[in-house]
């Protein structure tokens, strides 16, 4: 079983992925784009990057699926294709190949509900309402289920529970 955790940049993607691995006691698969760019410039990247990164990520995830019955996926090929779409114009086919070939039972949409923290790695401050649109919009054109989560701390979290539940998951 895998769940995916998607939004726009600082909608705490994160820290709701841990929060729900711990809980469940599951696998957690961290977001691949911040041990990336730990070993590479952030300021000059390109969409071969972001290509990479999503590779990398789905690799990743596919490796713990083998090893782990349920995972928490602190994002998804989508972010890469939102991420590429907001960033360069376009989505390269090697993502939208890479969003085929991987399914989730679950994804939760994190709303941009939560302040703006400054990182290195983040770049969109002012139109987080705007990329949320984009994954909705997105979702909306899918088959997976997803449902948004929304509020502060601890409530994002019962939320995030309330949410899997509403769509039937049971990890």
């Amino acid at each position: 079983m895998r769940i995916a955790i998607v939004g726009p940049e600082s909608c705490g993607k994160s820290t709701l992925g841990m929060a729900l691995a711990a809980h469940f006691q599951c696998a957690y698969v961290a977001e691949y784009a911040r041990e990336y760019f730990a070993t590479h410039p952030h300021q000059n990247y390109g969409i071969t990057d972001v290509i990479h990164i999503a590779q990398r990520q789905f690799q990743q995830e596919n490796e713990m699926a083998s090893q782990y019955a349920h995972l928490i996926c602190d994002t998804s090929p989508l972010v890469c294709r939102i991420w590429a779409e907001v960033k360069f114009g376009h989505c390269p086919l090697e993502i939208a190949q890479l969003e085929l070939a991987t399914s989730y039972d679950g994804i939760l949409l994190c709303a941009p509900d939560l302040p703006w923290q400054a990182d290195p790695l983040r770049e969109n401050p002012s139109d987080r309402n705007a990329i949320f649109e984009r994954y909705a919009q997105r979702l909306q054109m899918g088959c997976t289920p997803f449902r948004v989560v929304t509020g502060l701390g601890a409530q994002r979290l019962a939320c995030a529970q309330q949410q899997l539940s509403i769509m039937g998951i049971d990890l």
